[in-house]
């Protein structure tokens, strides 16, 4: 009898852990984005890239090295935001204990905080989208 019941549990046990399995939906399509981002002819040497959806503000981030980013997003019309700082030479911040030197951010506002830029990411293969940048 003893025996009879462990293999009913058992058997229950088994059939809630493998409902739980595979039904769930795998979410949104992503589709893996890569490109070149340069300002005045010269890769960006570090950097923030965000792909937004301009509708409820949905961001997908990555970084930018070595002038070229890569990063996932589900397809759409997005803004993108691109930013970037680097230290300027002499000078320090001070507001710590130790003194870190000062960092700027040097890329435009029209391509961030009041980003001009567009893509129009389509769910197909590896779309690319090339940013060049004017820093006047």
């Amino acid at each position: 009898m003893q025996k009879n019941v462990l293999i009913v549990l058992s058997a229950g046990i088994l059939v809630l852990c493998l409902s739980g399995c595979g039904g769930a939906p795998e979410g949104p399509l992503m589709v893996k984005v890569t490109g070149p981002v340069l300002i005045d002819g010269q890769p960006v040497p570090e950097g923030d890239i965000i792909f937004r959806r301009p509708e409820d503000q949905k961001g997908f981030g990555g970084r930018i090295k070595d002038g070229a980013y890569e990063i996932k997003v589900e397809p759409g019309k997005m803004a993108v935001e691109i930013t970037a700082s680097r230290v300027v030479p002499g000078k320090f911040d001070r507001s710590n204990p130790e003194p870190e030197p000062l960092r700027e951010m040097y890329i435009p506002k029209q391509y961030n905080a009041k980003t001009t830029l567009v893509a129009d990411v389509q769910p197909s293969d590896n779309p690319t989208f090339a940013f060049e940048l004017k820093s006047k």
